[in-house]
């Protein structure tokens, strides 16, 4: 091969690598010029940000001083008040009405008369049947003489004897039914309801009054399926009644049904609510709050101090007087606060007025320092 030939081919060679390294060139300039540009980006946003944070003034802000305190995570459910007993009085024995001798709406005591029924026909058959009882003993007593003597036999004593026990067992039962006819209270109450009227008559069975007792009341509440579990332990619970200007007692737990009421898969919670006034009424709507768990040592933010941002939620700290952002964890929220779980430490500052303003690192004027949430708003 000779030297032209040589030439030729890597002239050759040359014209058709030349696209390639053209584009090569091009691809490096692009890429030295890209760098170059970011990184002078990057360094006039950092002069940005720095003459922004030299030149602006300080945010005014009102912070919260952190302190462990008790939270109570809590349920609130409707109830309905109910008389603790709802007793309807029924005649035991038929007969008139002679008396009513109590009123509606009265106090009644334990073993109170309230009906009286006319007694004449029970205490002529209890006369009656003391009679038959003294002759049958007077007899009774000749008949043991004579069979200690062997004049009579001791069958015919047996057959006296029968007969003095069947009337002895007679009477106990007419002096019960004489007792019937007057009809009294079986517990301390009151008296919601007459039904019985003076002339009325009355059989076995018949409902004369009705009486309820309402020192104490008894306020049934509906409890989820996913809640029951909270109440097992339960020993009371505050009792709010919103037609009493929202008046707050504390209720017993008497009783927690084993089987739900109906298809909304709700178990009864029975509740036992002093009301020594007589101001709670039976039919009246509660409102019941069951703990379900208590925080004793727990950190608690207002919600609006927290700014979310995608997964995140952050917090701002005054630190020196700049703002110090935070990455928190969140646990309950209970009313307007939520628990922070980590992220925060007792003693801490959070900004919670003035907060959206600032930027990590940002001068920030405290105006005020508060130790609870509620401080916020008080001159």
């Amino acid at each position: 091969m000779n030297i032209s030939d040589s030439k030729t081919k890597i002239l050759r060679f040359l014209w058709n690598s030349f696209p390639w390294l053209l584009v090569a060139l091009i691809v490096i300039f692009i890429m030295i010029m890209g760098g170059l540009i970011k990184g002078k980006k990057n360094s006039l946003e950092e002069a940005k940000q720095a003459a922004i944070k030299k030149e602006a003034p300080p945010v005014r802000v009102i912070t919260l001083t952190l302190a462990p305190s008790r939270l109570e995570d809590k349920i609130n459910l409707p109830g309905q008040v109910e008389p603790y007993e709802d007793v309807q009085v029924k005649a035991e024995v038929p007969g008139r009405v002679v008396k009513v001798l109590v009123e509606e709406g009265q106090t009644v005591e334990k073993g109170q008369v309230l009906i009286q029924l006319d007694d004449r026909d029970y205490r002529f058959r209890l006369a009656r049947i003391k009679a038959n009882y003294r002759l049958a003993k007077l007899d009774y007593d000749r008949t043991i003489a004579l069979a200690e003597k062997k004049v009579t036999s001791l069958s015919n004593l047996d057959t006296i004897e029968a007969r003095l026990k069947d009337l002895e067992a007679q009477v106990k039962e007419a002096k019960l039914a004489l007792s019937r006819t007057r009809i009294t209270s079986p517990i301390c109450c009151l008296c919601n309801e007459i039904n019985a009227k003076k002339g009325n008559f009355v059989s076995v069975g018949d409902p004369v009054a009705r009486i309820i007792q309402i020192d104490p009341v008894k306020v049934v509440v509906g409890v989820p399926e996913s809640d029951v579990a909270a109440v097992f332990d339960l020993t009371q619970a505050e009792v709010i009644i919103e037609a009493l200007e929202k008046y707050s007692v504390k209720g017993k737990k008497v009783f927690l049904s084993r089987q739900p009421r109906t298809m909304a898969r709700l178990f009864d919670l029975e509740l036992r609510v002093p009301n020594p006034e007589g101001r709670i009424l039976p039919g009246m709507f509660a409102r019941v709050e069951l703990v379900k768990q208590v925080f004793n040592q727990a950190l608690a933010v207002p919600l609006y101090a927290v700014i979310s941002q995608s997964d995140e939620h952050i917090v701002f700290v005054e630190k020196e007087g700049r703002a110090e952002s935070r990455n928190i964890e969140l646990g309950l929220l209970i009313g307007w606060l939520v628990q922070v779980t980590s992220g925060l430490s007792p003693g801490e500052k959070v900004i919670v007025v003035g907060h959206r303003l600032l930027d990590n690192g940002q001068a920030v004027e405290v105006i005020k320092n508060v130790n609870h949430p509620s401080e916020i708003l008080k001159p």
